[in-house]
C-alpha cells in the first residue's frame, strides 16, 4: 500500500461545528446573509440552482433553513429575475409558517412505545433508554427555541417507561447480587 501525499494534512475534510445560544440565531443568520451577498454577483452560471423551476425557487425560499444563505439569496435574485417579487413581509410570514409547522410534534413513535415497555421485562435497561428518549428528545428550530420532539401523551409514555424501567432494572440488578449470596 502506497501513500498518498495528497491526503496528508487535508483541511478539507475538518468539519467545524459552531454552536450558538439561541437568543443569537436571528444575528448568526444576518451575518451569514450578509456573508452572502458578497458573494452573489460571483455566482458562476452553472450553478445548479439556475436550473431550478419557479416552483423549486418558491420552495428554497419557504424552506431557507434546510439551505445556505446564498442560495436563499440566490434564489429571490432569480425569482425577481424571472418577475416574482416576494417582499419581505411575505417572507417573515413564510419563516413564521415554516417555524409554527416544525414546531409541531413528531409522529408519534407507536412502535418504539410498544418496545420499551416490552423491553421492561428483559431486564429494564433498555427499556428505560428508549423511555428517556421518547420522554426528553428535543429539536432546535431555525429561531433557535428547543422543543420537545414528542407529543405530551408521548412524552408520559416515555416516562413511564423509564420509570418502570429503572424498577425492573433495580430488581434484576437484586435478583442477581442475591443469587451470589
Amino acid at each position: 500500500m502506497n501513500f498518498d501525499v495528497s491526503f496528508a494534512n487535508n483541511e478539507t475534510e475538518k468539519d467545524f461545528r459552531v454552536k450558538i445560544k439561541s437568543r443569537s440565531f436571528d444575528l448568526a443568520n444576518q451575518l451569514l446573509q450578509e456573508s452572502a451577498k458578497q458573494d452573489l454577483d460571483l455566482i458562476d452560471s452553472n450553478h445548479y440552482i439556475f436550473d431550478f423551476t419557479d416552483d423549486e425557487l418558491k420552495e428554497v425560499v419557504e424552506k431557507q433553513d434546510e439551505w445556505s444563505a446564498l442560495d436563499f439569496l440566490l434564489a429571490q435574485k432569480l425569482l425577481k429575475e424571472r418577475g416574482i417579487t416576494i417582499n419581505k413581509e411575505e417572507i417573515e410570514t413564510l419563516k413564521e409558517q415554516r417555524i409554527s409547522k416544525l414546531a409541531s410534534p413528531e409522529k408519534s413513535p407507536r412502535f418504539l412505545i410498544i418496545f420499551g415497555y416490552v423491553l421492561i421485562f428483559v431486564g429494564g435497561l433498555l427499556g428505560l433508554l428508549i423511555g428517556w428518549f421518547i420522554r426528553n428528545q428535543e429539536k432546535t428550530l431555525p429561531n433557535g427555541d428547543r422543543i420537545y420532539s414528542f407529543a405530551q401523551k408521548d412524552r408520559v409514555h416515555g416516562e413511564r417507561i423509564m420509570i418502570l424501567g429503572a424498577i425492573s432494572l433495580l430488581i434484576t440488578i437484586v435478583l442477581k447480587f442475591c443469587s451470589f449470596i
